[in-house]
């Protein structure tokens, strides 16, 4: 039995060093005409180049010996290893890729072989910014953000690529690529009063919970911009205690029924005109959204939802005027969008076509998640898809037609698969059909796109398709010869109405023994904007659970009711309920496993969480002490009314007082008999001062519990912190969960 961190530490990064192949990061030509990419170890990374047309299949590069030597000879360097020896690619012309061997930049032609090394920038070139890797480079700044503490951002450039954003003191600072000299797009901005624009977090995208941002009109010469008004919002205090004096900081971060920031939208303009703002009305307890210019740059839609998350409206507004007029509402019984979609990502479900006459909505009127179109010449809207399963997103909209992805497989209702619809309407044409996620990537012209699909217990493998779903080339497959595991199981339970499929996974440690005992550990979140359970290989909540099996536990996942990506019912069970489908479900769901594996042993499950996690992790175990032994929360968002992330779901504490006094756990501090240990950062203003509140209710209630602080560190770990943190979770574990030859 597998108990030491030898093999957690062997999957806590991924599976990333032990498979290689099946997913590929395609490098597109610019003729639009091929695609390239790199796979295998560093020792013998191969290369194929694909037409997407014909879907012809080749070697990169024909003698990846002769490569070998031409780039010794114009690097003077002899490259590791035996195959291409480096990690990236990229097209520099239709026959041409350029890459880095080392820290030298190189290209390379395909057809003759011959490479060329690329002429250094001086270090004073670059010191100075006149280099041409620092001139057209976006560059780095500190983006502020609802609710967090700033990010590192990079700039984000114009249509033609000469000029970049960024932001800093509450203004919008321009910088030209011609000079690298930056001047402010706006002056009266301050930390309070403050300007924004949108960009995509990389770590959100990763997720799928954030589309592509509208800033830049068509013809680079107006971004859309907003102005946040922050005075009077709560402000949470950090202190820093790591310097030689602490230093306490506040950022500023909304609560339930409490003020919200206001924010206006406006159009700057980078040649110096007066900036136009756009007439929403009262914007006070909303959330506006820029969604798309239309082609001529003289209209934006914009998106605007209520505070609530009930009712959605559509706008079109004049970029010259401000003048907007509504093109189309909604109104919900519950709530129309993620809260955390629509405040962090961007991901407001609605979509342009490219000539600019129509647009594409995502609503759930019907019961599931559908698209719906909208015509600006005759004012309609009607639906363009249909039936018993939900559309999940829109990836790509041409001439004729609008391609996504939707849970559409019925047996398997967490399976994602590739589809189109004619934009014109009529029957949606399926792209995939092997089950699993799949995920697609166009090509720039959209000749054709990579088709790359995965199980938890599959790896990843790439094809290429023509865009009505034929096959035109394999491109990947996995190579799982050095991974040496237990692979995941997806398995069913029933909820505790004892009616609803819930779906779930299983991990293992690498040596499982059936045979043998193992305590049960799940891996909990249970929030409402995400569904975590995996149903991918190495997804990213796939990590954990697989890494902590690796201590000698069966581990699981498990989405039950009250999250998405299911029918509307079942995601509603949260609303005006925080917990009630989380406690039954998740019980329930240990109960079945237990008793229908022998290999489980007999002792009370534990269960770990982080962020919404924490709070279901401690539920659980002071809900239903007859199901957990142990529990661990980590940077737990415990208090319903410290957030205006719970408003979607709950109201307002002011209107709906039952069901904020419901989601309260301070008042469960009593009730608690597992084992509990509470783990949190002390920068982390959004969750520390739940945990001191919590340790505080325990205390008060005679219960013993462990504490870990981990000094300096925000909602997230750093690497030092977090091999702590497992450590300290490790011992826990192997105290109280008590293991059974």
């Amino acid at each position: 039995m597998t108990t030491g961190h030898t093999g957690f530490d062997r999957f806590a990064e991924g599976l990333g060093d032990l498979v290689t192949g099946g997913a590929i990061l395609p490098a597109w030509s610019p003729d639009g005409t091929a695609l390239a990419f790199l796979e295998g170890t560093p020792q013998n990374r191969t290369g194929r180049l694909v037409d997407l047309r014909t879907g012809e299949n080749r070697p990169l590069f024909a003698d990846v010996e002769a490569l070998r030597e031409a780039i010794r000879e114009a690097t003077g360097q002899t490259p590791p290893g035996r195959g291409l020896p480096f990690e990236h690619i990229g097209f520099a012309g239709p026959r041409t890729v350029s890459t880095v061997v080392g820290e030298i930049p190189v290209l390379i032609e395909l057809d003759s072989g011959a490479v060329t090394r690329v002429a250094a920038e001086r270090p004073l070139d670059r010191y100075y910014g006149l280099a041409h890797s620092v001139r057209l480079t976006p560059q780095e700044f500190l983006r502020s953000m609802p609710l967090v503490d700033p990010v590192k951002a990079r700039e984000l450039a114009s249509p033609d690529g000469t000029m970049f954003v960024s932001a800093a003191g509450g203004n919008i600072l321009l910088r030209s690529a011609a000079d690298n000299r930056t001047a402010a797009l706006t002056t009266d901005g301050t930390p309070e009063r403050e300007y924004r624009f949108d960009l995509v977090d990389p770590q959100l995208a990763a997720l799928g919970l954030a589309t592509p941002v509208c800033n830049w009109s068509p013809d680079g010469s107006r971004l859309a911009a907003y102005r946040v008004d922050n005075r009077g919002v709560h402000r949470s205090p950090q202190v820093h205690n790591l310097k030689r004096e602490d230093e306490v900081v506040h950022r500023y971060h909304a609560q339930a029924g409490g003020r919200l920031e206001r924010t206006a939208l406006v159009v700057l303009d980078i040649y110096g005109r007066a900036p136009v703002w756009l007439d929403l009305g009262e914007t006070t307890d909303t959330y506006p959204v820029h969604a798309a210019w239309l082609p001529s740059g003289d209209q934006l839609v914009v998106f605007q939802l209520s505070r609530d998350c009930r009712r959605a409206e559509v706008l079109l507004a004049d970029t010259k005027t401000g003048a907007t007029r509504s093109l189309f509402s909604e109104e919900s019984e519950t709530f129309l969008r993620i809260h955390h979609d629509v405040y962090f990502g961007r991901k407001i479900g609605l979509f342009l076509t490219p000539d600019g006459t129509r647009l594409l909505w995502l609503s759930e009127r019907s019961g599931w998640k559908h698209l719906y179109r909208y015509d600006f010449e005759t004012g309609t809207l009607g639906p363009l898809t249909e039936g018993e399963w939900p559309v999940d997103y829109v990836h790509r909209i041409d001439g004729e037609y609008a391609y996504f992805t939707a849970h559409s497989d019925q047996e398997r209702p967490y399976d994602l698969h590739l589809a189109r619809v004619p934009l014109a309407g009529g029957p949606v044409e399926e792209l995939s059909d092997q089950p699993g996620v799949h995920e697609m990537m166009f090509a720039p012209g959209g000749a054709a796109f990579v088709d790359t699909w995965s199980t938890p217990a599959e790896a990843p493998r790439s094809v290429l398709r023509a865009p009505d779903g034929s096959l035109r080339c394999e491109l990947s497959a996995p190579d799982t010869s050095r991974l040496e595991w237990t692979p995941p199981q997806e398995f069913t339970a029933t909820a505790a109405d004892g009616e609803t499929e819930l779906w779930g996974t299983l991990f293992f440690p690498a040596d499982f023994d059936e045979n043998g005992k193992y305590p049960l550990v799940e891996y909990v979140y249970g929030g409402p904007q995400i569904a975590v359970a995996p149903h991918s290989f190495d997804n990213s909540f796939a990590r954990t659970p697989q890494a902590l099996a690796q201590l000698g536990y069966v581990t699981f996942v498990v989405d039950g009711r009250g999250t998405p990506e299911r029918s509307k019912a079942f995601h509603d069970v949260v609303y005006r309920d925080w917990a009630g489908g989380l406690v039954p479900d998740h019980a329930a769901v240990v109960e079945q496993l237990k008793s229908r594996h022998a290999f489980l042993s007999e002792v009370k499950a534990g269960v770990i969480g982080h962020s919404w996690g924490g709070y279901s992790a401690f539920r659980l175990a002071a809900e239903r002490p007859d199901v957990y032994a142990a529990a661990v929360s980590s940077a737990p968002g415990f208090d319903p009314y410290s957030s205006v992330l719970y408003e979607c779901y709950l109201g307002f504490p002011q209107e709906e007082a039952d069901a904020y006094r419901k989601a309260e756990l301070y008042p469960l501090a009593g009730k608690l008999a597992a084992e509990f240990m509470l783990v949190c950062g002390t920068i982390d203003h959004a969750t520390w001062s739940d945990s001191i509140k919590m340790s505080e209710a325990l205390i008060r209630a005679g219960k013993t519990h462990e504490f870990v602080v981990l000094p300096g560190q925000m909602h997230g770990y750093d690497a030092v912190h977090d091999g702590y943190f497992w450590r300290k979770v490790g011992e826990f574990f192997r105290t109280h969960l008590t293991m059974e030859a």
